[in-house]
């Protein structure tokens, strides 16, 4: 045969080999019948083998290709009727077909295990069993993209009865959805917990620049492998935890034979009469190493927000299951109004996976979720790359109909608003209006009604002038004061600001609290031991080595105590108000804090380690008239973990040391919060000590908890929450001899108080999103400092919470 006959021969044998490749190849996508969303995960049978088959994606599709001609299609999905195609010489080759399952009356097989193990078990444990091996977030290193898109609809929620302000909204979205929010994102990690995800593209309909992107992390975890599952504020107990095999129940539910491996699809639930948070579902486990390679899981309990997660898994390189897609639902029931509902759809699918790429920890960012500069810009060149697939018409038009309102509402004013709020600001042109400001209240003042302000960037970008003015309609006394503030660099958070201020400050107020200031301050409604103070003082704050915040401060205060009191240092000098000076250093460490860039400002997620605070204070004698020569020093350490069989445990150590001998404001006074007229419980004090009533210039105090949240107690729709409290104290007060007209006590001996809280037992729906819960806690105080009378010993404080269930 002649070479040019040899090329012929080959190219018309790839030709017949393709259009019998081709004459054998099906896709298509699996819906629901009635509600014509994608269903994830589905089996899928051809020719009736259980060896030839595949399963859907979480959008529903699939593609198969084998030697054999195709003659029939059988799907078979977890709560919906079997359904099966047969294919004839008139279905098109490339056709994609639609498949639409109808559901079945289903429930979650109860487990009867007549003789040995149920053989889901044993699978189950073997998936416990290569936990670590197949955990993504245990390799050494990996990188990705991804491409994230939510959408948001209304919902009827009687779908009998039409509703006139649905049918209203559906005609202003003119056929849209109501929202779309997408971004693109970039992230890189180092085991076992450095992590870096940078948006470097956002786009959500109405805002031409959102400070916020919609994300994977909004509502589930990157893979299904810890030990706890968090939706929400609910810690779920995972099903393939250590243990779990006495928590849950496991069901075979089918199994799916995919090349030389086969998938177990089982589900599980908890077991009857279990109190503890848990899931239900479907996992589907492939023998390849007994590994996660579907997941379908929800509460199993609902609350006012209904939420399905979904995730699929591939095996990369032959070396590593790592998740590929990632999809929630949320369903909020009677959210904006018991007729109609609200619907999130959001997926995320994980491209350009590297394992064990070279990183460097010097290279990543301080924020572990940051906002590139440009995501707010990108073209449609930048979107046309990364989407999965091309825009829908309805979502096309959902752009074009509420990027039009978004323009005719000023959606972007309102955004700029909200982020201002996050603050405790309200932008009213130039100037930004102080919230905590407006109204303070307290026992001493009453009410105190003022003003404050400050300009904001529409004047300067990195410099803000400010002030307040208010008067107490108890004390009948005017404060104000003024202030600057210059940025230096936002991202290390160099500030530099000096104030000037004639106002009120709370009697042995802790420093301790410098970075952890809150608009609303419980505690500061039952201050009523005053010192008038003019003060000047000039600071410089920053963050260091990643996870410290600094701020040093040098303040000149004149006091003048606003209660009966004399200050005797030396015979025949007595002091009813005194100037000080002093260079004050403020810390707070928080290792490995975890920080997010949203809504343009860096927010702190709680770290799993301990977070350290520290304040020194150094007096110095004789500068402006000051008079006292000293060191004062605050340290505190505290941290709060969530373990599965016992709940969250929280404690704090905290202590304090003056060297020398100070007036009654410089000392440590501010432990207690017990109250009658406001019985609310203030965390992080002591619940039966009243204001005041101790005082120290050296103490060292203990609190404990422990929320053992519904494991305890559980009856239907009653789980009432049980926290259990102990709160030790010591403290010591040298020359107590200087301190006259003023009563108080020393605790040498040690103070003691324990209490138990229960949380939920009333609840209110709020906005029907979320529960407003009541409760109360019973505090009893007892050993040396313990009262006469039991009664007076007990304190009773009132709780309240929010949560989403």
């Amino acid at each position: 045969m002649k070479p040019h006959s040899n090329v012929i021969l080959l190219l018309v044998t790839i030709f017949f080999a393709n259009y019998s490749f081709c004459q054998n190849s099906i896709s298509g996508r699996v819906i629901d019948k009635v509600t014509k969303e994608p269903l994830a995960f589905v089996s899928i049978l051809f020719n009736d083998n259980a060896h030839l088959g595949t399963s859907t994606d979480i959008d529903g599709k699939f593609y198969y290709s084998q030697s054999q001609k195709i003659k029939t299609i059988s799907c078979s999905y977890l709560g919906y009727k079997n359904y099966t195609l047969s294919l004839d010489s008139t279905t098109k080759e490339n056709k994609i077909l639609l498949l639409e399952l109808a559901q079945s009356a289903f429930n979650l097989h109860e487990i009867i295990i007549r003789e040995g193990e149920n053989p889901a078990n044993k699978i189950i444990r073997r998936v416990i069993e290569n936990k670590a091996v197949n955990n993504p977030e245990n390799i050494s290193s990996f990188k990705y993209s991804t491409y994230n898109k939510s959408i948001y609809d209304f919902s009827r929620n009687d779908t009998a009865k039409p509703d006139n302000t649905l049918l209203k909204m559906e005609k202003v979205l003119k056929g849209g959805h109501l929202l779309i929010m997408e971004s693109v994102t970039e992230r890189k990690f180092i085991a076992p917990d450095i992590s870096e995800e940078t948006i470097i593209g956002t786009k959500v309909s109405g805002f031409k620049h959102p400070s916020f992107a919609a994300l994977s992390s909004d509502i589930q975890p990157f893979s299904f492998y810890k030990e706890i599952i968090k939706i929400f504020d609910i810690n779920y107990l995972n099903p393939i935890s250590d243990g779990s095999l006495k928590k849950y129940q496991f069901h075979i539910e089918d199994t799916l034979y995919q090349n030389n491996d086969s998938t177990f699809i089982i589900s599980f639930k908890p077991l009857p009469h279990s109190n503890f948070e848990g899931l239900k579902g479907l996992l589907y486990i492939n023998t390849n190493r007994f590994a996660i390679q579907n997941v379908i899981a929800e509460p199993y309990e609902k609350g006012l927000i209904d939420v399905k997660i979904q995730q699929q898994y591939v095996f990369i390189d032959n070396k590593q299951w790592f998740p590929q897609q990632l999809n929630f639902e949320m369903v909020m029931r009677e959210y904006p109004s018991k007729k109609i509902g609200t619907s999130a759809n959001g997926r995320t699918y994980i491209e350009n996976i590297e394992l064990y790429p070279t990183l460097n920890k010097k290279d990543f960012s301080l924020e572990s979720i940051q906002i590139q500069d440009l995501a707010n810009d990108r073209d449609s060149l930048f979107w046309s790359k990364y989407r999965t697939e091309s825009l829908n018409k309805k979502e096309l038009t959902t752009y074009q109909v509420i990027d039009s309102l978004g323009e005719k509402n000023k959606f972007e004013a309102l955004l700029h608003v909200m982020e201002k709020i996050a603050i405790n600001r309200i932008p009213v042109k130039f100037i930004d209006l102080d919230i905590s400001k407006i109204i303070v209240n307290n026992k001493f003042e009453g009410t105190r009604l003022g003003l404050g302000g400050y300009t904001n960037e529409k004047v300067f970008k990195l410099l803000s002038i400010g002030g307040f003015l208010g008067y107490g309609l108890n004390d009948h006394q005017w404060k104000y004061g003024g202030e600057f503030i210059f940025t230096v660099d936002k991202n290390k958070e160099v500030e530099v600001n000096g104030i000037h201020q004639n106002t009120l400050v709370e009697t042995g107020k802790s420093g301790l609290n410098y970075f952890n200031r809150n608009l609303f301050d419980f505690k500061g409604f039952m201050a009523f031991q005053m010192d008038r103070i003019e003060q000047n003082s000039l600071a410089f704050g920053f963050r260091a080595f990643r996870y410290a915040k600094f701020n040093f401060k040098l303040n000149h205060t004149i006091h003048t105590p606003q209660y009966n009191y004399e200050f005797i240092p030396m015979p025949q000098q007595k002091n009813t108000s005194y100037t000080n000076s002093e260079l004050t250093i403020n810390l707070r460490y928080a290792y490995k804090e975890k920080l997010i860039h949203s809504l343009n400002q860096r927010v702190s997620i709680r770290t799993k380690y301990p977070t350290f605070y520290l304040t020194y204070s150094k007096g110095i004698k004789n500068f402006h008239r000051s008079e006292f020569n000293f060191n004062k020093m605050e340290v505190c350490i505290e941290e709060s973990f969530f373990t599965k069989k016992f709940g969250e445990t929280k404690f704090r150590i905290a202590g304090g040391y003056i060297d020398k001998s100070l007036p009654y404001g410089l000392l440590f006074t501010g432990e207690g919060s017990f109250d009658k007229d406001f019985p609310v419980l203030i965390k992080n004090s002591f619940q039966t000590i009243t204001p005041y009533e101790f005082l120290s210039d050296r103490y060292i105090d203990f609190h404990f908890s422990h929320n053992f949240g519904s494991l305890l107690f559980k009856i239907r729709k009653f789980s009432p929450i049980i926290t259990f409290h102990q709160n030790v104290g010591y403290g010591m007060l040298s020359h107590k001899e200087n301190h006259l007209a003023i009563q108080f006590k020393t605790k040498e001996k040690g103070m003691y108080e324990s209490g138990f809280q229960i949380d939920n037992i009333i609840r209110a729906k709020y906005l029907n999103i979320i529960y407003l819960s009541f409760g109360a806690g019973v505090y009893y105080r007892y050993g040396p400092y313990s009262l006469k009378k039991t009664e007076e010993n007990l304190a009773v404080k009132l709780s309240m919470t929010f949560t989403t269930k």
